[in-house]
Order: structure tokens, then C-alpha cells, then sequence
């Protein structure tokens, strides 16, 4: 750079030896005011209330540094806070969502399972009620025609359920074998009459029929 004409802050050997120096009147001004400046800082440095004033200052600056720091800390720490808030809620979330459906599952199942239970009892009592339904009929004070007949049905479900036995008693007798309930037949006159009861099992089924003579 140049100043009144001369080369300033430049390295000598890029500056033409005619244009090395600068005027000593120039130079004496520079090295005037670089010394100016010194002292005035020293000056002001030095001063009592300055140093107060800096101090002071310097003070603040670090309260404001600590001050944002702080806040930063605060801030950062909040925002940590609220992830973790997030996440703990959007888990609990989950598993109360994953509860709910097992809920909602269980609940379906055992829906499904009393429909099920409900079909089949509704099924097995009609069941009950069209396998006891025949044989009921017969319930009560029976002429021996009657009672042959009643024989006839239950050795037609004894053969088509062989689940589902049926005893005939009568006196001192105790059959269920068909031939031989067919056979009993013949102790039965037709106008005569006689008194018919039932038992029934555990599931509700027909297991007994007792034929008395009418007295």
C-alpha cells in the first residue's frame, strides 16, 4: 500500500530501492499516532473507574455467558424431558392398545365359545326333547296294546342309538337287549291295562322304562 506517495506494510524487496523509505516526516507522523493510541489505552486502563467500568462490565458479560448457558441447559433439558415423556407414553400407549386387543380377542373367544355352548345345548335339547318326545306318550295308564307298541320304539332306538341304552323293567325282569324286549311282548294282553314310568340320565335322556300291572 501506499501512503503520500510511498509504499506501506509492503516487503522491501518487492519496493524499487528509489521508493523504499518513507519521508522521515511521514514516518515521524505514523510512529506519533501508533504511540498516541498506546498511551491512551494505558491511560484509560489505568483509570480507577475505568477499571470499574470494566470490571463491571466484564461481570455482566459473564452473568449473560452463565445466563445463556443456563438457558441452553434449561432448554435442552426440557426438550430431553419431553422426548422421554413421548416415548414412556407412546409405550404405555402401545401396551394399552396390545391389552386392548387381547382384551377384544378374549372377548370374542368367549363370545364365540357361549354361542357355541348356547348352539349346542339349544341342539342337545331338542335332541333330548325328540328322542324322550316318542316314548313319552306312553306315560301313565297304558292298555297292553299300548305297551307293545311302546316296546316296538324302544327297541328301534336302542339299535339306532346305541349311546343311549334304555332298560325295560317290568316284575322282577330288567332287559335291554332288542330280542329279548321283543320277547316280553307277549306278557302284555291288549285291554288290559297297566301304568308306565319314566327315569332319565344325567344329560337328561330317557334310561328307564318300568311297566306296572293296574291294580
Amino acid at each position: 500500500m501506499k501512503k503520500n506517495g510511498q509504499y506501506v506494510g509492503v516487503d522491501e524487496k518487492y519496493i524499487p530501492e528509489d521508493e523504499k523509505y518513507l519521508d522521515k516526516e511521514d514516518n515521524n507522523e505514523i510512529i506519533d499516532m501508533v504511540n498516541k493510541g498506546i498511551n491512551t489505552a494505558k491511560n484509560y486502563i489505568n483509570d480507577k473507574d475505568n477499571q470499574e467500568k470494566i470490571k463491571k462490565t466484564g461481570k455482566k458479560g459473564l452473568k449473560l455467558l452463565k445466563g445463556i448457558s443456563i438457558g441452553y441447559l434449561i432448554f435442552f433439558g426440557f426438550i430431553t424431558l419431553m422426548i422421554i415423556v413421548i416415548f414412556v407414553f407412546v409405550i404405555i400407549n402401545m401396551f394399552n392398545t396390545n391389552k386392548r386387543v387381547e382384551d377384544l380377542k378374549n372377548n370374542s373367544n368367549e363370545m364365540v365359545d357361549r354361542m357355541n355352548d348356547n348352539i349346542n345345548k339349544e341342539y342337545n335339547s331338542r335332541e333330548i326333547n325328540l328322542f324322550n318326545s316318542e316314548l313319552e306318550l306312553f306315560t301313565g295308564t297304558q292298555y297292553g296294546s299300548r305297551i307293545s307298541s311302546l316296546l316296538d320304539i324302544v327297541v328301534t332306538k336302542i339299535k339306532k342309538n346305541s349311546s343311549h341304552l334304555i332298560e325295560i323293567v317290568y316284575k322282577d325282569a330288567t332287559l335291554s337287549n332288542p330280542n329279548d324286549i321283543i320277547k316280553l311282548k307277549d306278557n302284555f294282553e291288549d285291554w288290559t291295562k297297566y301304568e308306565v314310568s319314566f327315569d332319565y340320565d344325567a344329560k337328561g335322556y330317557i334310561n328307564k322304562v318300568t311297566i306296572f300291572d293296574k291294580k
